[in-house]
């Protein structure tokens, strides 16, 4: 399905064996405009349009303006509102499976980064992370 262009890669927290491959084939498929990705209606949000896509599972893709840690919860800002701009947030007790994987949201600042999940409203549009295969590197 991935490779074909005909699904969107959703991970979860309990089963991330494989999400590097997956992200590969849908990287491909996306590149190439199969399936899916030919319709706008799928294509990867900017932080700026995430608010108009809220309840939608979406893919979300900018630069980490800011980063914070507030009453243990991480928040990676996309914009300078933090009550407005769209963020994705890490809760205290997931932070560890960030930790286990070597990944440190904190030093996400001025790094162009993709997050996949659900948007909800929470002071703007926000994308709340479980692990860390929800948020992808993109400029190492």
């Amino acid at each position: 399905m991935l490779k074909r262009g005909f699904a969107c890669v959703h991970t979860f927290a309990d089963n991330r064996a494989l999400v590097p491959d997956m992200l590969a084939q849908e990287r491909a498929a996306r590149v190439a405009e199969r399936g899916i990705w030919r319709h706008p209606y799928y294509r990867i949000r900017a932080p700026d349009d995430a608010a108009r896509h809220v309840g939608g599972f979406e893919v979300v893709e900018g630069r980490v303006v800011a980063t914070a840690r507030v009453s243990g919860r991480t928040f990676l800002n996309f914009g300078p509102g933090y009550k407005t701009d769209f963020t994705a947030g890490i809760a205290a007790p997931n932070r560890r499976a960030f930790s286990t994987a070597g990944v440190d949201p904190m030093a996400l600042k001025d790094h162009h980064v993709r997050v996949r999940g659900w948007i909800k409203s929470s002071n703007g549009a926000m994308i709340e992370a479980t692990h860390p295969e929800q948020i992808e590197l993109l400029d190492e």
